[in-house]
């Protein structure tokens, strides 16, 4: 939900539709590509025979670190809505002044 809510705040409004349609597209790509990728991965831990928990867990394992890399991304991301623009808009008032 990330995505959309930066994209709807960073764009002008009468932008807002393409830039969703825009992370739609990249949701739906990506996970059209990944799909197969994780069955491929999850059939080479198992050697193609029966799958048990450890299989799954070692297939899933780069998913992990990919939450752990948006977690890590979500506290580094700037405000973007009324807030951020009133504090970047004082913050350059200050530069100005001094």
């Amino acid at each position: 939900m990330l995505p959309y809510t930066v994209i709807k705040e960073a764009n002008r409004p009468e932008h807002s539709g393409t830039a969703t349609g825009v992370i739609n597209f990249l949701n739906f790509s990506l996970t059209a590509l990944l799909g197969p990728l994780f069955a491929s991965r999850l059939t080479a831990m198992s050697a193609g025979g029966d799958r048990d928990l450890s299989h799954y867990q070692s297939a899933f394992t780069p998913l992990l670190y990919g939450v752990a890399a948006a977690i890590l991304l979500t506290l580094l991301l700037r405000e973007t809505g009324p807030k951020g623009r009133q504090a970047r808009a004082t913050a350059g008032a200050k530069l100005v002044t001094n």
